[in-house]
C-alpha cells in the first residue's frame, strides 16, 4: 500500500512538474515573441578640438566642427522621442577624440549603428549636394547601403542634390578613418556629409532655413527610425512599415570607381540671341557609376561654370544654358561621375 501511495504521489509531483516546465516555457515563448529590440545608435559629430586642430570645412563663416554638434545634438533630441531605441553621442563639446577611441566608445556602450555626422568642402569649390560613405566589404556595406538609401532619400526631400551611396577603399581597407575602424570592431558605421560649405547652391539653402541643422538633425533622425522600424508614441509616427531597400551581401569587394565617364559628346548647340540661352545637345555615359553633374565652358576649357545637375535617367539630354552678356561664340561641356572624375566634350562654334 505505502509503495502504491509513493507512486501515486511521485506521478502527481513528476506531472506538476512538468507541466510547470511546459506553462514556463511556454510563457518565456510568448513574452519573446512579443519583446521588442531596443536598438542602441551612436552619434558622432565629425571633428571638434581647439586651435588649429581637427576643425573640419571652415567657409563662409561656418566651422564644420560646430556645425556637426548642432545637429547631432538635434538629431539625439529628435531620435530620443521613439520606443526601443537608447541614443549616445561620442562628444558633447568641443573636443578633439581620435577615430579609434570614437568607435571604442561606440563597441563599449554595445552600438548597433555608429553614424558619423560631417558637412563637406572641395579643393576647386566646384561640387555641391549630400552623400553618404560606406563600407566596401561584406554585410557592412550591405547594412550601410541600405540605411544610405533613407537617409539621401530624407536629405532630397529637403531639396539637397544627391550624390549618392560611395566607398572608398585605400592601403588599409576602408579609407576612412571611422568605417575602417568600425568595421574592424564589427560595428555598422557610415559618414553623412550633408552639403557643401564652400557652393553657393548648398549655402543658399543653409541660409534658407531659420535653423538648418535642426532640419537636418530631425531628417537624420527620421532616416535611422525609418532604417529600424521605429514607434513614437509620443509623435504618433510608426515606420514599422516602412521597407528598406534590399540588397544582397557582396561577396567581392565593392571598390569605388577609378575611370572618368567614357562618353561626353556634344551634339548641338544652338544660340538664341533674343532669349540669351543656348540649347545644348548632350550624350554623357558612364558604364560604372552615375553621371552626375555637367558644367560648361564659353572659352574652350579656361574658365568653368558651377556644376549643374544631370539627369542621372538619360544618357542624352537638352539642358538650356544662359548666357548672359549674349557674346559667348563657343561651346564646351565637361561632365562629372559619381566620384568627381571629369571627361570634357568636343567643342561647338557658336556664331
Amino acid at each position: 500500500m505505502r509503495k502504491r501511495i509513493k507512486s501515486i504521489i511521485g506521478f502527481l509531483v513528476l506531472t506538476t512538474m512538468l507541466f510547470t516546465l511546459v506553462f514556463t516555457s511556454q510563457n518565456v515563448s510568448a513574452y519573446a515573441d512579443t519583446a521588442k529590440p531596443n536598438y542602441v545608435v551612436v552619434i558622432d559629430p565629425g571633428h571638434g578640438g581647439t586651435g588649429d586642430r581637427n576643425l573640419g570645412a571652415q567657409y563662409n563663416g561656418i566651422s564644420e566642427k560646430e556645425a556637426t554638434l548642432k545637429v547631432a545634438t538635434y538629431l539625439k533630441s529628435y531620435l530620443e522621442n521613439f520606443d526601443n531605441v537608447t541614443v549616445y553621442m561620442t562628444r558633447t563639446t568641443d573636443t578633439e577624440i581620435s577615430l579609434e577611441n570614437r568607435v571604442k566608445y561606440a563597441k563599449s556602450v554595445n552600438a548597433d549603428f555608429m553614424f558619423s555626422i560631417h558637412f563637406n568642402a572641395s579643393v576647386d569649390h566646384d561640387l555641391c549636394g549630400s552623400e553618404v560613405w560606406v563600407s566596401a566589404y561584406d554585410k557592412y556595406y550591405e547594412n550601410g547601403y541600405e540605411f544610405a538609401a533613407c537617409e539621401l532619400a530624407e536629405l532630397s526631400g529637403l531639396g539637397l542634390y544627391s550624390r549618392g551611396i560611395k566607398t572608398r577603399l585605400g592601403s588599409k581597407g576602408d579609407y576612412y578613418g571611422i568605417i575602417r575602424n568600425a568595421r574592424s570592431y564589427d560595428l555598422n558605421a557610415v559618414i553623412i556629409e550633408h552639403c557643401y560649405l564652400d557652393h553657393p547652391a548648398d549655402l543658399a539653402w543653409l541660409k534658407s532655413n531659420a535653423d538648418p541643422y535642426q532640419v537636418l538633425g530631425v531628417a537624420d533622425a527620421t532616416a535611422i527610425a525609418k532604417y529600424f522600424g521605429l514607434k513614437s508614441s509620443k509623435l504618433s509616427l510608426d515606420y514599422s512599415s516602412y521597407v528598406n531597400v534590399d540588397i544582397n551581401t557582396p561577396t567581392t569587394v565593392m571598390a569605388n570607381d577609378t575611370t572618368a565617364p567614357t562618353v561626353c559628346t556634344l551634339n548641338s548647340a544652338v544660340k538664341n540671341t533674343t532669349t540669351k540661352e543656348i540649347t545644348a545637345n548632350i550624350t554623357a555615359i558612364d558604364p560604372d557609376t552615375p553621371i552626375i553633374y555637367y558644367r560648361y565652358s564659353f572659352d574652350g576649357g579656361k574658365n568653368w561654370s558651377f556644376v549643374a545637375a544631370w539627369n542621372q535617367n538619360k544618357t542624352t539630354d537638352s539642358v538650356t544654358i544662359k548666357d548672359p552678356t549674349n557674346k559667348a561664340t563657343s561651346l564646351t561641356i565637361q561632365v562629372y561621375n559619381q566620384y568627381d572624375l571629369k571627361t570634357t566634350s568636343n567643342t561647338i562654334n557658336l556664331n
